[in-house]
């Protein structure tokens, strides 16, 4: 076998498979190999927005990142618009659905993954499976891969092995000590997009959703907003909304999440609502205060939450104090946030390598000529709604067109 590439692309995912197809289509004759981890490529890729595959956003801003690497000119040059005709080109067709979110027409991530596929083979790009890259080094103008699979030799070399989320589709952070003894700098790494696991006992509301808002406050000041479905878990708060939240839990000093459960009402219009409750409900014990308007198990919750007990108390019996605690406490429910550490719920991972060490225009590293990295292994991740996926795809056609 002929070892010698002009390309290898380390990471058969998202950023990889379009960075080889984008390099690929404009270098007809160059030889150009995927070494994948995994047993297949893709794993993670068919997981992504639920088996769905939210490939984009119509909506991809600046302040949906976050991370030291700057993505303006990324986002920018593949924007939504560039990534839908990229795919369109792949004879993927594709839908924007409520929330500018776009999917595949068939609803299917194995759609976005069967196209990609198809255009690796019609461009002749070969793919070797369970293979580990354990070690990278460069001498003169060329790079030497060492592998479990053999050792081999190339022009260049990209990086999109991803990071450590989703342990279960192969992600295990190997790239990251690539990247590391090639020289470069690595950002502290956790994970991001998952559960939020918080200290107070809500055992009793497992399995409870609710629309609300929820704030991440640390040390009483309010750090970032979300609304949307809140989901609760024997142990941790979870949802979208808590998601895009979790990305900053681990750099506060003293995290708590603020659960709003009205955010479309006042605190005063609360208070009224529920004194009017209480003459409607005179005879019936308290937990009909907030029947019709809460879930049963979230009612239970807050009133034990303001000491309001027993339930079995009669709504007649409760003070003007009780009731304008309860209004309080709808809009302020503080929940004591535990540092997150487990990558195995995370969608995608904070941290890696420094985002100043790569040429954002290219995707080539400044410290290695030849050397580019793209998508989770650098240090930036987005909000929920496509953000790292388009990420992902975006670097991996910057980097394939730029070798």
């Amino acid at each position: 076998m002929n070892n010698f590439y002009d390309v290898i692309i380390v990471g058969g995912g998202a950023s990889g498979l379009v960075s080889a197809i984008r390099y690929k289509r404009k270098n007809k004759n160059a030889r150009v190999c995927i070494l994948e981890h995994n047993n297949k490529i893709g794993k993670k890729l068919l997981t992504t927005g639920s088996g769905r595959c939210n490939l984009t956003n119509a909506s991809i801003k600046r302040e949906n990142y976050l991370g030291s690497f700057n993505h303006d000119y990324v986002i920018n040059t593949v924007n939504t618009q560039k990534l839908i005709e990229f795919f369109d080109s792949l004879g993927l067709l594709c839908k924007e659905e409520k929330g500018g979110l776009y999917y595949p027409y068939s609803k299917q991530a194995s759609s976005v993954l069967e196209v990609l596929k198809l255009a690796i083979e019609r461009n002749n790009i070969e793919i070797i499976t369970e293979c580990d890259v354990t070690l990278i080094k460069k001498r003169d103008k060329l790079f030497y891969v060492k592998t479990t699979n053999g050792n081999f030799e190339c022009k260049n070399v990209i990086l999109c092995c991803g990071g450590k989320a989703s342990p279960s589709c192969g992600g295990y952070g190997g790239g990251l000590d690539l990247c590391r003894n090639l020289g470069h700098k690595i950002v502290p790494v956790s994970p991001a997009l998952c559960p939020v696991e918080v200290t107070k006992n809500i055992k009793d509301l497992k399995g409870v959703r609710s629309a609300g808002k929820v704030t991440l406050v640390d040390n009483g000041k309010e750090i970032k907003s979300e609304v949307g479905e809140i989901q609760f878990t024997d142990k941790a708060l979870s949802g979208i909304c808590v998601f895009n939240l979790s990305s900053y839990i681990n750099s506060c000093k003293k995290p708590e999440i603020k659960v709003s459960l009205m955010n479309d009402y006042s605190q005063k219009e609360i208070c009224s609502m529920l004194f009017n409750r209480k003459n409607i409900y005179n005879d019936n014990n308290i937990q009909a205060l907030l029947s019709g308007i809460l879930n049963s198990k979230l009612c239970n919750a807050l009133l034990k939450e303001c000491n309001i007990t027993p339930l079995s108390r009669k709504c007649s019996t409760l003070t003007d104090e009780e009731i304008k605690k309860l209004a309080f406490k709808i809009n302020n429910w503080y929940f004591e946030c535990n540092k997150i550490t487990d990558f195995s719920k995370a969608q995608v991972m904070a941290g890696g390598v420094y985002g100043k060490e790569i040429n954002n225009k290219t995707m080539e590293s400044k410290i290695v000529k030849g050397l580019y990295i793209c998508g989770e292994l650098i240090d930036i991740n987005g909000d929920c709604g496509g953000y790292n996926l388009h990420f992902a795809f975006a670097s991996g056609i910057i980097a394939g067109e730029n070798i």
